[in-house]
């Protein structure tokens, strides 16, 4: 099998198993299913930060020696340590998390007044969304990420499952008992509190002892995981303290000056540096774009962490002190500083260098990981004018709200979606179920995030039944993308592989899954049919060696918008007519 950039690594293994030594040494089989991951040798090579023609040679090599001398494979099993956190983040998402979500929305555009919901609902389903939907993607993600950054292997795998344990009864006691009247079950509240509290320790265990292991160089992205890791284990413990009050004044709502700055300093903190710390690792493999500025990273990263820890001190006092109050509205303008400087240290917005412009691929994850980003600087924009409203007045209640929704919606759950949709395929080595599906999730969430976004700031401005209506109907689409996601994510996750065996003889029909490569191989007569469709491509001989041997007949007609049904009745066609 001759090696080139557009060279799948799963293909790869398939056809020289020897290979699976060369990719051991630079722990990138691992990375993706049994067989290795369902991509192109050239853009792993610059993922994982490795020279693309180095190892090419040692591939050559492993395949020179595999008819000789007997080569040791390794044996590999696919790792599935992601999955039950993402699949219970989904269920509880499509449950207490953004379904209950939409359906107090709903009714509070029916009775026109956002106080005529019991707060501590509020609480409870906010807690879900925070711990089960945002935290557990996190969580799961982090388990298998981190070892592949950090080329090591995950440390004390075996508490995984005491840590997943934990987490989820923590949660399900938490959702329940906060907003129920029944007294005697009050004492399993502060149960819950607890074994969430151990789940985190035990996360944290394992994810610092892996990179502490690791005989990697540090990175710029380590001290963000590290960062995220303090800023967990410090909101855990004020989740502890926010629930031993609940107990022990017998309430059922945390006060709006605590739980308000609490989940800024949970977001801003433990989810923002995870995010930050991924995004600096891999969004210039998965963009193509140049390296981050290193300089421009490391300013957010101290401003951020010195700006959160004022943020929220101040907010418990700001309702009884003008002082804290004064604070806190400054504070928010170092915060959009930060991120700013994100933004432009990550070149999230900058035109590709083309490096991997010969590399065939899906790509369609890069515009949900942009508009996340798109998503960030609402955010920023929102942040910056809450303090020229009114302090606590109903406007800036609204716009406080729609800020929360443009950074757990719109950025953080855009960019749990773009990440999943890259990442997961690439952990199974096959593609995503359904790119349809993909691009449909796509559209309806940012759909329901603008509406709900933009309508509540309308409220906030004018209180119209018209602003509430739309408002109220928000929560629908993204419940759909969120449904829709949670299929396709769940599908892909549950596809079995089964390894390809080599098709004898020659080709008596072409389908969706035929290599374009084959097809004019075996039939130079039908070039001209791809030429008349416009692939134009297909008349350089070097191309159709190498983008053609890894393109399929669906991936090339979905790159040139041509209608794959016609397509593949004019090729069976013409190859009928030379049996």
């Amino acid at each position: 099998m001759e090696i080139n950039r557009n060279t799948i690594i799963k293909d790869l293994i398939e056809t020289h198993p020897e290979t699976l030594a060369v990719f051991k040494k630079y722990n990138l089989v691992i990375a993706g299913g049994v067989r290795g991951p369902n991509e192109p040798i050239a853009f792993f090579a610059k993922a994982h930060e490795v020279n693309y023609d180095i190892l090419v040679q040692e591939l050559n090599e492993a395949i020179a020696k595999g008819g000789g001398e007997p080569v040791e494979i390794p044996a590999l099993e696919e790792d599935k340590v992601y999955e039950r956190f993402v699949k219970t983040a989904i269920i509880l998402t499509l449950t207490v998390g953004v379904t209950f979500g939409a359906a107090v929305l709903s009714y509070v555009a029916v009775k026109l007044d956002f106080n005529s919901i019991y707060y501590a609902l509020i609480q409870a389903h906010g807690h879900a969304q925070l711990f089960g939907w945002v935290g557990l993607c996190i969580m799961g993600f982090a388990l298998y990420i981190i070892p592949r950054v950090k080329n090591t292997e995950l440390k004390h795998r075996n508490l995984v499952s005491t840590c997943y344990g934990f987490i989820i009864v923590g949660l399900v006691l938490r959702i329940i008992l906060q907003s129920t009247p029944i007294s005697a079950l009050r004492f399993l509240l502060l149960t819950s509190a607890f074994l969430e509290m151990i789940s985190v320790c035990l996360f944290a265990f394992i994810i610092l002892r892996t990179i502490f292991a690791s005989k990697e160089k540090v990175g710029i992205f380590d001290k963000f995981f590290q960062a995220g890791i303090i800023w967990l284990l410090i909101s855990i413990g004020i989740n502890c303290g926010m629930i031993i009050y609940l107990y022990k004044h017998g309430t059922y709502e945390i006060p709006k000056f605590v739980f308000s700055p609490f989940v800024h300093l949970y977001l801003f903190g433990f989810v923002f540096m995870f995010i930050f710390a991924i995004n600096v690792r891999t969004v210039f493999a998965f963009l193509d774009i140049k390296p981050v500025r290193e300089k421009a990273v490391n300013i957010t990263f101290w401003v951020l962490n010195a700006s959160v820890p004022i943020y929220f001190v101040a907010h418990l006092f700001a309702h009884r002190s003008t002082v804290a109050l004064r604070v806190t509205q400054g504070i928010v303008f170092l915060i959009a500083f930060a991120l700013i400087s994100f933004i432009y240290g990550l070149r999230i917005f900058e035109r590709s260098t083309k490096e991997l412009q010969d590399v065939v691929m899906d790509r369609s994850y890069a515009k949900t990981i942009r508009t996340a980003y798109l998503w960030l600087i609402v955010t920023m924009v929102i942040l910056v004018i809450i303090p020229f409203l009114g302090q606590d007045s109903d406007i800036q209640r609204r716009f406080h709200g729609s800020l929360n929704h443009a950074v757990t919606v719109g950025f953080i759950t855009m960019m749990i979606i773009g990440y999943a949709s890259k990442m997961i395929p690439t952990f199974k080595g096959i593609d995503m179920y359904s790119l349809k599906l993909s691009n449909l999730t796509f559209i309806l969430l940012n759909t329901g995030c603008f509406l709900r976004v933009f309508s509540q700031i309308l409220v906030g401005i004018n209180e119209k039944p018209l602003f509430y209506a739309v408002m109220g109907s928000s929560g629908w689409f993204e419940v759909a993308a969120i449904g829709i996601f949670g299929y396709n994510l769940w599908k892909t996750m549950n596809t079995t592989q089964e390894v390809k065996s080599p098709v004898a003889g020659r080709l008596t029909e072409v389908t969706k899954d035929t290599k374009v490569f084959d097809i004019v191989e075996q039939y130079p007569e039908t070039l001209q049919i791809f030429l008349d469709f416009g692939f134009s491509q297909m008349a350089n001989p070097v191309m159709r060696k190498t983008m053609g041997r890894v393109a399929s007949v669906e991936m090339a007609t979905k790159m040139h918008n041509v209608d794959i049904e016609k397509f593949l009745h004019t090729l069976n066609d013409k190859i009928s007519s030379k049996k």
